[in-house]
């Protein structure tokens, strides 16, 4: 079992971010949501920003795009994709926690990534910057939604999680853990989103795992042949000619920086 000397380093790794353009895309409708969230279109933060999967589509929105991360593999992936490159999206490699940001951003977003960070430093630091009329808005989940094989699905992380983090599968837990950020927010909603159905090919199913900070190639190690031919058998019964079928619910919660 790989230990790291931080949580969420795991995405530094190049292995991690090789297997990212395999998760699901988010809902469509959560751009929608967040442009009516956003109280002017100025400047957007995107915090932990990993490939720019919020980023780089609202670049075509907003004035100016800030898009963080402390992977650098992350940010070159990020401006290989569909407007990474585009002239008002700016990428800074470092930690939310630590970097200046010399704009006063309208809209905040941190997606799949506020549990990786210090709550207290970072809404300390966002505070100092933010436009007085901002929104912080936390995305979570893209990950299927209820599918066919949920019940395998659950066996197979009862098995695998504790046999390479050492810790009881406990996904319950896990999300009232990751719900911390909320004492630092002024809550004013939240919603969930579900996507179309989105069809994937076992395979690239079972590459998007190994962009997940649990089963990352380098904490699977020696096993990685034993998971992927496991995971392979658990789905196979699920897939016709060879792909899944499941939808995305992702949730976003907003308000603004209450410190």
């Amino acid at each position: 079992m790989v230990e790291y000397a931080r949580a969420g380093a795991s995405f530094e790794d190049a292995d991690v971010v090789s297997n990212y353009r395999y998760r699901p895309p988010y809902p469509e409708a959560i751009h929608e949501k967040l442009l009516a969230i956003a109280p002017k279109r100025s400047c957007l933060l995107d915090i932990g920003c990993g490939p720019g999967k919020i980023s780089r589509p609202l670049s075509r929105h907003f004035e100016k795009v800030i898009a963080v991360d402390p992977s650098r593999h992350m940010i070159e992936l990020g401006q290989s994709l569909e407007d990474g490159r585009a002239r008002n999206l700016h990428w800074i490699v470092g930690f939310a926690e630590d970097v200046d940001i010399p704009d006063r951003p309208d809209l905040i977003v941190a997606a799949a990534s506020i549990h990786w960070m210090d709550h207290k430093r970072l809404f300390a630091r966002l505070k100092t910057y933010a436009a007085a009329d901002h929104r912080m808005v936390v995305v979570s989940g893209d990950a299927p939604f209820q599918p066919a094989w949920e019940a395998d699905w659950q066996s197979f992380l009862t098995r695998w999680v504790p046999a390479i983090t050492g810790e009881a599968f406990d996904p319950i837990g896990k999300r009232e853990s990751w719900s911390a950020y909320k004492a630092f927010l002024d809550i004013e909603g939240s919603e969930h989103f579900h996507s179309a159905p989105f069809e994937q090919n076992v395979e690239d199913f079972i590459r998007s795992q190994h962009s997940r900070d649990t089963f990352a190639p380098s904490r699977l190690a020696g096993r990685m042949t034993e998971f992927d031919g496991q995971l392979g058998e658990m789905l196979a019964p699920y897939a016709r000619e060879g792909k899944l079928s499941f939808i995305v619910r992702t949730k976003l919660v907003w308000g603004s920086i209450a410190l």
